[in-house]
This record gives structure tokens, C-alpha cells and sequence, in this order.
């Protein structure tokens, strides 16, 4: 039997780490189940911990299964792969690091490969690039058409497909299919394996970020938890970079969901410091001072005066801000304006907000029923803004809202007016 073969007697394919995820990927990419790849002397369950790692198979084998999958034997084994995944990530890196603001980063990378990277490695870049100049025009629909089309052809190496699958969970998102996003997430956390070099570990911080925050989307908080908890191992030697910062964020989102207020609030005073001293993108640096700011209001013992601080400084930002920005900034203006009594102020700021729709769902949430507040506080029925409450009700997952915004709501619906 072959599965014996590769088990003891039969000569080694001489695979490269991570042989289990690179089946596991190339079979998940083709659409086939473990099931499809037995043939004979390869059983179902040999596939299974061929992929879990447990077994090492011989060369036979590995044709075999190249064979049913379509692919060159050596895309399995890992062995043709270094230098052309280095060449690959060294651009996949720059052109994030240029979309992230850290133009020296970018120009030194760019650097590096200097007159190396040509042939099928060169192609494959101009279609990455292509990858991630799509994703900046909130088109998801076009974005999983140019991914999938770069997945499905010549690949660089299994930690490049993980960069693919992370547009892929973008595209996902903006789909509104978060299970598929969470998958494809996974699938890229999979491919991205540990012991590979700064830049694959590099991979797989962004592809655990990415995993937490699909996570979240899709109500699977708890999920979530797991999977940051790993994160936190990980990100030991990052510099101080964006994608440092973004670890500590998310994490503080995860905790901040899971209601544990003074953790997620720890864990956003390292990404505040952090991004104090980011030199790259500015409207990246504004976003973690909101969401400092959104986290700070929602503890025990909120800084009201640091808050405040901080809106000022968003908005007296001497760069443009995004829309988005400008709406939540109100957002948290209305809320800090609500603490203190001022319920025009208050309301005027959360219909700004509303207005410039760009709000995700949970903060126009939070608009709506400061709506509620102002209007029950000053002795009016307050009927649009619990209209407007209800339309917003209709469209949101129960299991992605924070549960103490669900029990805010609540109180709403079971007060008598």
C-alpha cells in the first residue's frame, strides 16, 4: 500500500515545512474535499494526517496527489518556492507599506529587489498590484474577481496565497458574507506558517488580525478570544508599525466585546502610544484616537477631559479626514456632550453624525438612541427618533451588536412613555 509507503518504507519526498497547509490550501482553492484526493493506495484518512501534519509522504505520493490537484509536484513540497516567495513578499510588503503611509519602508523593500524579480515572479507581482489598487475602491464584486483569478494561477509560494486570502476576506466583508470571510481568513492564517522568516511572520500576524476581525463580524466573539490570544505571542518582535498598533487594537475590540471594559481599555492605551509615535498614514492615527476615545466612554469610569482632548485633536487635524472620520468624531462628540447635560449640542452633533452616512451599523445605533435620551430628558415624545431606531433594528444581526448596547435598546422598548 502506498499510504504504508509513505508512512516507513517508500523514499521521502523532501517537503518543505508547512506540507499539510500547502495540500490542505491547494485542495481548498480547487473546491475538493479530502475524499476527492483518495485514489489507490491513499486513503481518505491518510489525507487527513497528511494534512494535519502527522504524516510524511513519499515521493509517489506527492505526485499522486499533485496530479489529482493539477498543480506541479515541487508547489506541494516547497522546495522551488524560497527564492521566488522572498522576491514576492519583499513586493507584496512594499506596496502595503506605501498603502499604509510608511513610504520609506516601501521605497527600501522596492530597493531590494532591485533587477531580481522577472519571469513569472514579475507577473505575478503586476497582478498583486493590481489586487491592491482594486482594493481601494470598496468594490467588492471586483475585488474577489481579481483575487480569485490570481489565486487560481502561478503562485510565488503558500505565504503569498495567505495575502491573496486576505483580499479575498475583504471582499467577502464588503459582500456582506461573513462566514466566507472568516474562512477565507483562516485559510490564510493556515498557509502563513510559523518558522518561516521575518516577512512570512510578518504574514501571519496580519492574517490573525484579519482572523479576529471577521471573527467579530460575524458574531463569533468568543472566537475571536482564541484566536487574539494567539496574536498576542506573535507580535513580540514587530517594530513599531502599523501592524503592531493594529494587534493591540484589536485585541482591545475583542475584549471591549467580550465586556471586559478595563481589558480592552489597557489594550488601547498601547496602541494610543504606539500610534502617537507612527509616522506613516495620518488618517490611520486619527481612527485609533477615535477608537480610543469610543472604548473610553464605555468604561466604569470614563476621561471625559482626555476624550474631549482627543476630539479636539481630530478635529482640528491640519490634514484632510475621511468622511468616516468626521462621522464618528461627532458620534463620540454627542455622547461626551449627553454625560455633561447638553442635550442641543448633544443632538445636533448625533444628527451630523446620521447625516453624513458613514456610520457602521452599531454607531448609528448609538446616535439613534442618544436621539432617545435627549428627547426622553427633555420631556418630549421623542416618536422620529424611536421611528428611526426601529428602521435601523430592521438591518442588524443581533449577534454582531455589543451586548450592553442591546440592553440599552431594550430598556428603550420597555419604557413606558
Amino acid at each position: 500500500m502506498e499510504e504504508r509507503e509513505g508512512a516507513s518504507a517508500g523514499p521521502r519526498a523532501q517537503v518543505g515545512t508547512g506540507f499539510g497547509a500547502r495540500l490542505r490550501a491547494t485542495r481548498q482553492r480547487r473546491g475538493l474535499a479530502q475524499k476527492d484526493l483518495a485514489c489507490p493506495g491513499v486513503s481518505m484518512s491518510y489525507v487527513s494526517r497528511l494534512e494535519s501534519g502527522h504524516r510524511t509522504p513519499s515521493s509517489q505520493v506527492v505526485r499522486k496527489l499533485a496530479a489529482l490537484l493539477e498543480v506541479d509536484p515541487s508547489e506541494l513540497v516547497g522546495d522551488r518556492t524560497a527564492v521566488a516567495q522572498d522576491l514576492a513578499l519583499a513586493w507584496c510588503e512594499a506596496l502595503i507599506a506605501y498603502h499604509d503611509g510608511d513610504v520609506d519602508r516601501a521605497v527600501d523593500l522596492l530597493a531590494l529587489l532591485g533587477p531580481r524579480a522577472g519571469g513569472e515572479v514579475f507577473g505575478w507581482c503586476v497582478q498583486w498590484t493590481r489586487v491592491v489598487v482594486q482594493a481601494t475602491l470598496d468594490d467588492g464584486p471586483a475585488l474577489l474577481r481579481v483575487a480569485d483569478r490570481l489565486r487560481t494561477g502561478w503562485s510565488p509560494g503558500p505565504a503569498v496565497d495567505a495575502l491573496v486570502e486576505l483580499q479575498r476576506a475583504a471582499a467577502f466583508r464588503m459582500l456582506g458574507r461573513p462566514n466566507d470571510a472568516v474562512r477565507a481568513a483562516r485559510l490564510a492564517l493556515d498557509l502563513a506558517c510559523r518558522g518561516g522568516g521575518d516577512r512570512i511572520a510578518r504574514v501571519r500576524v496580519r492574517a490573525l488580525i484579519a482572523l479576529c476581525s471577521e471573527l467579530l463580524a460575524a458574531g463569533r466573539a468568543c472566537d475571536a478570544e482564541d484566536v487574539a490570544s494567539a496574536l498576542g505571542d506573535e507580535v513580540a518582535d514587530l517594530g513599531c508599525d502599523r501592524l503592531l498598533i493594529s494587534s493591540w487594537w484589536v485585541r482591545a475590540r475583542v475584549l471591549d466585546r467580550l465586556g471586559d471594559r478595563a481589558g480592552a481599555a489597557a489594550c488601547m492605551d498601547r496602541a494610543l502610544v504606539l500610534a502617537e509615535a507612527f509616522t506613516g498614514d495620518h488618517a490611520f492615527r486619527l481612527r485609533v484616537r477615535l477608537a480610543w476615545a469610543a472604548i473610553g466612554l464605555r468604561a466604569a469610569d470614563p476621561d471625559l477631559d482626555r476624550i474631549e482632548e482627543l476630539l479636539d485633536e481630530v478635529g482640528s487635524a491640519p490634514f484632510g479626514r475621511p468622511a468616516e472620520v468626521v462621522a464618528q468624531a461627532a458620534a463620540l462628540r454627542a455622547e461626551v456632550l449627553l454625560r455633561h447635560g447638553e442635550l442641543d449640542g448633544c443632538e445636533r452633533f448625533a444628527r451630523q453624525a446620521l447625516a453624513a452616512d458613514d456610520l457602521g451599523q452599531e454607531d448609528r445605533l448609538r446616535c439613534a438612541l442618544l436621539l432617545v435620551r435627549v428627547a426622553d430628558e427633555s420631556d418630549d415624545a421623542g416618536l422620529e427618533a424611536r421611528e428611526l431606531l426601529v428602521e435601523l433594528l430592521a438591518d442588524v444581526a443581533p449577534e454582531t451588536v455589543d451586548p450592553v448596547l442591546w440592553r440599552d435598546v431594550a430598556r428603550v422598548a420597555l419604557r413606558q412613555r
